[in-house]
């Protein structure tokens, strides 16, 4: 299999779109593209698990120097959003649970959500990164399917 340059570049925007705006905009450009959806997961998957890992390490890190300061200023201020949320409140009753069940629900969770609302009910990091993986990969296989039956139907 040969890999072009626009694969490249197709691949490239799917991991700027992912972590700009998570996975129901990184599906829809890869359907718009014509993407393998497998690799498309994959891609996905492993953005997820790139960012659960800075997101975790933004929270034990000092905010001192630019770029960290302004993702530490982001979480602190989706940490509060959080806490004020509704639907955050009803899966935080839930327990640890709650971190794969928020990161995994489509259009309301993701790996910022899962990650912020482990650091808000004070659950460890390694136990925070295997909910929020599985939570991810749960939710990408809800997206995938989704996107496999919009392609059998159209």
């Amino acid at each position: 299999m040969e890999i072009t340059y626009t694969q490249l570049l197709n691949y490239g925007a799917l991991i700027i779109t992912q972590f700009a705006v998570g996975k129901k905009g990184s599906f829809v450009y890869a359907l718009l593209m014509h993407m393998n959806l497998y690799i498309v997961s994959l891609v996905i998957i492993l953005s997820d698990v790139f960012l659960m890992f800075v997101i975790g390490k933004l929270f034990d890190a000092s905010a001192r120097f630019f770029p960290f300061s302004a993702l530490h200023h982001r979480a602190e201020r989706l940490e509060k959003k959080m806490k004020a949320s509704v639907l955050a409140g009803r899966v935080g009753k839930i327990g640890t649970a709650s971190v794969l069940i928020l990161t995994a629900t489509p259009f309301a969770g993701g790996v910022w959500s899962g990650m912020i609302l482990a650091k808000t009910l004070q659950i460890q990091n390694s136990k925070a990164y295997w909910l929020t993986g599985i939570g991810s990969v749960i939710g990408c296989a809800i997206f995938f399917l989704a996107a496999e039956g919009l392609i059998e139907l159209f």
